[in-house]
């Protein structure tokens, strides 16, 4: 779909196109028709100095006094020319050398004006009338050449479609101005989102046209109601974790303490549904509490949380000396909830400092995916095992020993961020292998 800005200036352009052409058509019909006017009405002038001119003696022979004539029309084809007919005689004015006109057909006493070709197949307009002087019956035809009037127009027409076309540039790049600065609010809200994308920023800036203000209300709104309803369900959930492992601890004391009392049998069956209902019970509650793709949640920081996640580890497992390496792009920005990634790199780098005999690598980078790969050099599982991790999925009573629940978790955070998760093992370390890739967008 275009933007709204493109849909405007589209519209605008097309309008202003449209305008200036109406504009230019009727501009160049008017002043042909104006200058033909013109041109006719100074040649019913110069038919009114030839009937004066004209004159009848007894024998009503056509005189024609030169004074009243113009020396233009004594010119050999200077573009004015006139013919007087008196019944069978004909007058011609010496521009016309020994051509005629085409006289029109007249009715009634009014003028009429016709185009004709000229002499040298110039353009002439031609005034036609029929009089009465000393009742005797004339027609005289006047014309002029409309060459340099045409001319005129041409150059008229050429001059004002350039104006034209400057005028429209300079409206364009007015509107591109007025449009870009219109818009400017929306293109800082878009950015503002990016930002609470992000989790940068808290809420967009209210400081909007009160065309947007209740949009970017609704957005702030909406924004801080996902994060209380995110912090209520975590809240509410720890809550729920720590009233059933009490509960728990009261059922595995009561098992250790009537240890002796109780057949052997019976305290392995209560042992092992002790550990099913708490292990089921962590990875239910874990898995409630992953954010997802919400895009309003704090965004983990690679580069800060990771050191971070390592040291915190380490203190889990003093007694074991771990060398981890990590490969990190400077720039690497992933869009996943922190509680979420420090949930999925938290259970796997544990299983593997847990498995690994001395080196844990971790290599992270951004191509058309985000790409995790955790390597160690523990013992790692054999083929059976990883087939059945890949064929059967992470289910908590499916799970290779010693990996399965903090695998299972990941593999549902995974699964909610439309990622995948693979298990092999490491070619270089000769230990377990997890290659995660997680989608760009997030």
């Amino acid at each position: 779909m275009k933007s709204i800005q493109s849909r405007l200036a589209t519209g605008l352009l097309i309008s202003l196109i449209l305008v200036f052409l109406i504009l230019w058509l009727a501009v160049s019909s008017n002043i042909q028709k104006l200058s033909e006017n013109y041109i006719a009405s100074r040649l019913e002038h110069d038919i009114e100095t030839l009937l004066t001119a004209v004159s009848f003696d007894k024998k009503n022979t056509l005189t024609i006094n030169e004074k009243y004539i113009n020396s233009i029309y004594n010119r050999p084809f200077s573009g004015h020319y006139y013919t007087i007919q008196h019944n069978q005689t004909l007058f011609r004015s010496r521009s016309l050398w020994d051509q005629n006109l085409t006289s029109a057909k007249i009715t009634g006493n009014n003028y009429v004006k016709t185009v004709q070709d000229g002499p040298e197949k110039q353009l002439l307009i031609t005034i036609s009338g029929h009089f009465n002087k000393q009742k005797q019956n004339i027609t005289i035809n006047i014309a002029e050449d409309l060459t340099p009037i045409i001319e005129n127009i041409r150059q008229f027409k050429n001059y004002f479609s350039v104006i034209s076309l400057l005028i429209l540039l300079s409206l364009l790049l007015i509107q591109f101005v007025i449009l870009r600065n219109g818009l400017k609010p929306l293109r800082k809200i878009h950015h503002e989102l990016s930002e609470l994308e992000k989790g940068t920023i808290n809420e967009l800036t209210a400081d909007v046209p009160s065309e947007l203000k209740s949009v970017v209300n609704e957005v702030n709104h909406l924004s801080l109601a996902l994060h209380m309803r995110l912090k209520r369900s975590r809240n509410a959930l720890s809550d729920l974790s720590h009233a059933i492992k009490k509960p728990l601890t009261l059922l595995q004391n009561f098992n250790d303490e009537h240890q002796g009392k109780l057949d052997k049998k019976t305290s392995e069956f209560l042992d092992k549904q002790i550990i099913s209902i708490q292990n089921i019970t962590d990875r239910i509650l874990k898995r409630a509490r992953i954010a997802g793709t919400s895009k309003f949640n704090t965004p983990f920081n690679i580069n800060e949380d990771l050191p971070l996640l390592i040291k915190t580890i380490r203190t889990m497992y003093p007694d074991k000396n771990i060398n981890i390496t990590s490969n990190i792009p400077e720039t690497l920005e992933i869009q996943v909830d922190r509680e979420d990634m420090l949930e999925l790199l938290g259970n796997l780098i544990e299983n593997a400092w847990k498995w690994a005999n001395s080196t844990i690598v971790i290599n992270i980078r951004q191509e058309k995916n985000i790409t995790i790969i955790i390597e160690d050099d523990g013992p790692g599982a054999n083929a059976e095992s990883l087939n059945e991790l890949a064929s059967r999925g992470i289910r908590l009573d499916e799970t290779v020993s010693g990996y399965g629940f903090g695998l299972a978790i990941s593999a549902d955070i995974i699964n909610d961020y439309e990622g995948s998760l693979v298990f092999s093992r490491s070619e270089k370390l000769g230990g377990f292998r997890i290659n995660i890739e997680l989608p760009i967008k997030y």
